[in-house]
């Protein structure tokens, strides 16, 4: 099952965070903070302000996702992180398992730099049926980033 690129997404720092808003895509809603201009595709929806951001991409598959195929899952979405590590040049932290939108979902931080400035791009694959939902979130390593947090137990399927 090919897994498609990723796109650069990011988060948001300080203490206090503004406001969230509800966000909807191709068969999808989250949450991202309310200042933040946003940019919609018939595929994604990004939310940012300045070199932070948080999107969702929906992407097709070409086999039909099912939970009992996690475990051959998993190692596909090691390789795909891996290879988009590489492509910005950083490096992929282990995936972890964790639980969005009450599936499960594999989650990934790629650590990379660019224009002398450190960032960390997070992405966690949701598979449902033949679509995966990939959401990314970038944001200045160091930083607090409630959006990426917001973007993660946001995330609905509808």
């Amino acid at each position: 099952m090919p897994l498609a690129a990723a796109l650069a997404a990011a988060g948001c720092g300080g203490s206090s965070a503004p406001s969230p808003r509800a966000l909807t895509g191709p068969g999808f809603d989250f949450d991202a903070p309310a200042t933040w201009s946003v940019k919609q595709t018939p595929q994604s929806v990004e939310a940012m302000q300045g070199d932070r951001a948080v999107s969702v991409t929906v992407f097709a598959l070409r086999r039909t996702y099912r939970p009992e195929l996690w475990p051959e899952v998993v190692p596909e979405l090691d390789g795909v992180a891996t290879r988009l590590a590489d492509q910005l040049r950083g490096r992929a932290e282990a995936g972890t398992t964790v639980s969005v939108a009450g599936r499960r979902a594999r989650r990934y931080d790629i650590a990379f730099s660019r224009d002398g400035k450190d960032f960390v791009e997070r992405i966690t694959f949701v598979l449902d049926g033949k679509r995966e939902y990939q959401l990314l979130c970038r944001y200045r390593a160091g930083d607090d980033e409630p959006a990426c947090a917001a973007l993660g137990s946001s995330f609905r399927l509808r």
